[in-house]
């Protein structure tokens, strides 16, 4: 579906109101002051959702929430290894380079945060159009973007032909990027800018 002006700047306050939420929320967490901000969102096609991932073959720390409600879809939430490596740094207050890929203690850290910025944009989602939405147990992997990416999609439901995409920033440790991005169930997207009024 085709996303206007209005509904893009409804999304984009969306977009600074669940940021703000994880900002305080991982303040708290690494007893910090964090800052988090959103240079970028922008309603895509489908078929070009991979594109905004970054290399399809690069490893990333990938956390996907099935969120369910009025409006369900899949909220996924992709940090490049090295923002994931001085997250889990800063949450233990040590310079090891942990294993990402093996290391249980790290993975659970980076769920925990993980699912505190996916929650975050949810949470922000339904205070602002007033759907009730509830995310899933949140799921950690730690693999090539593309073959996550996959997996996802080939989950059951029928997804909408447009997907949100937000491109995060955090700031108070040595910067962090990430991607979130919203892949609603046919319908849901309709329903959700709807109940936003645009």
């Amino acid at each position: 579906m085709e996303i206007n002006r209005l509904q893009l700047d409804a999304l984009r306050e969306i977009g600074n109101i669940g940021s703000g939420h994880a900002a305080t929320a991982l303040s708290t967490m690494l007893n910090r002051r964090i800052e988090m901000s959103v240079p970028e969102i922008k309603a895509i096609p489908f078929q070009e959702a991979a594109s905004v991932m970054g290399e399809l073959d690069i490893p990333q720390a990938v956390i996907y929430v099935k969120v369910e409600g009025e409006a369900p879809g899949k909220a996924v939430f992709f940090i490049p290894l090295e923002s994931a490596q001085i997250l889990v740094q800063a949450l233990f207050n040590s310079d090891e380079n942990y294993n990402l890929f093996e290391n249980e203690m790290a993975q659970s850290a980076l769920m925990e945060m993980g699912n505190i910025m996916v929650s975050s944009f949810i949470i922000a989602l339904t205070e602002f159009s007033k759907v009730p939405l509830a995310p899933s147990v949140p799921a950690l992997a730690v693999d090539m973007v593309g073959a996550i990416f996959d997996a996802i999609i080939l989950e059951d439901g029928v997804l909408e032909d447009t997907v949100i995409f937000i491109n995060t920033h955090l700031t108070g440790i040595p910067k962090i990027e990430g991607k979130f991005v919203f892949l609603p169930d046919e319908g849901s997207l309709t329903k959700l800018l709807g109940a936003l009024g645009v």
